[in-house]
């Protein structure tokens, strides 16, 4: 009894920081939003100025698997042809797709298995002519397929889903690069592999998985498209506001304006957008590398991709960097009919 007297504030501790820790958690997740409300509420405080942030749209969602997973052509080996190619890899690899684990192969690995097959194919000496031929008419059919079993390894898995999924909220506002050097190594080790398909380059399964994982550890694609989504809403109805402020408003009022303008705009919100600026200039280009080694993409893949497209002035990036643009040029002509010098806006 006197151990579980002694055990029991332990535990309780213990119970106490897990649920301080899960809360505290959550809310970072969602700080941002915070601070872009305190930003509209003090500007609210003038007379000049009664924002209402419209609801919050959500972006598309990831489409669903059956709309980016594409098919692999199946090919059947007779158990005659099976046991003449035990001598070389080929029967190995064969034995092992047909296995029970190897007939629910998870995407990434099902890519890994159709390099290999193809090079045992190409490696082995088989004397059977027929048998020989209808195996170099798979393996050929199977290097035209390697982009389709890459993107699915890629985007169709369930790491992909994870690093795509709107439900982990914003960036965090320590988002700098250095917070993303593992993903920006495994990216660019993932876009290696796709840029030498065609040379069926060897990797180890662990490792490609590791790469994988630190997609969906990362959380970064579902939070870039949940962070410009929301900062689009937020600087959109500002820039309305400033934009059809009277002309009497210079004076006191504007000073009053400008102070809440650099409080919360200039000292947190454009650093933070700054440093989602930074990390997505070299993160976003080797997203769209890899869906470029696999195309063609299915077409609900691709018009997903599309929307962080740092060319494409119709996705979520090219409206977002609009919403920042129109931003800094309302106030940046408020403050000049005002006469007021500011430095610090990023147009």
């Amino acid at each position: 009894m006197f151990i579980l007297i002694r055990i029991f504030p332990q535990v309780v501790w213990a119970i106490a920081l897990g649920c301080l820790l899960v809360l505290t958690g959550c809310t970072s997740r969602y700080q941002p939003e915070s601070l872009l409300m305190d930003y509209v509420k003090d500007l609210s405080r003038s007379k000049y100025i009664q924002l209402v942030v419209p609801d919050f749209v959500s972006p598309s969602l990831y489409p669903p698997l059956h709309q980016r997973q594409q098919a692999l052509t199946k090919f059947d080996v007779s158990i005659l042809d099976f046991l003449s190619l035990q001598q070389c890899d080929v029967g190995f690899l064969v034995g092992e797709k047909n296995s029970v684990l190897g007939k629910v192969m998870p995407a990434s690995q099902r890519f890994l298995y159709e390099i290999n097959i193809i090079r045992a194919i190409e490696s082995c000496h088989i004397d059977n002519v027929q048998l020989a031929e209808k195996l170099n008419a798979i393996a050929k059919i199977k290097r035209q397929e390697l982009p389709i079993a890459f993107t699915n390894a890629v985007f169709n898995g369930a790491e992909g889903k994870d690093f795509f999924s709107l439900s982990n909220g914003f960036l965090p506002l320590k988002n700098d690069l250095t917070h993303y050097q593992v993903l920006l190594a495994s990216l660019r080790d993932i876009n290696a592999l796709g840029a030498n398909l065609s040379s069926l380059p060897k990797q180890e399964g662990k490792a490609f998985e590791e790469d994988l994982k630190a997609l969906s550890d990362s959380e970064y694609a579902g939070q870039l498209i949940y962070s410009l989504a929301q900062l689009s809403r937020f600087l959109s109805v500002v820039s309305e506001a400033i934009e059809d402020l009277p002309e009497d408003v210079c004076g006191p009022p504007v000073i009053f304006l400008k102070q809440q303008f650099e409080r919360h705009y200039i000292k947190i919100i454009q650093p933070y957008m700054a440093k989602i600026n930074a990390t997505a200039y070299q993160i976003l280009p080797l997203i769209r590398q890899a869906a470029v080694y696999g195309q063609p993409l299915p077409k609900a893949l691709d018009q997903y991709l599309s929307m962080l497209s740092l060319d494409q002035k119709e996705g979520l990036w090219g409206r977002y960097q609009r919403a920042s643009q129109r931003h800094a040029q309302a106030w940046s002509r408020l403050f000049n009919r005002c006469g007021i010098a500011l430095s610090g806006i990023v147009r």
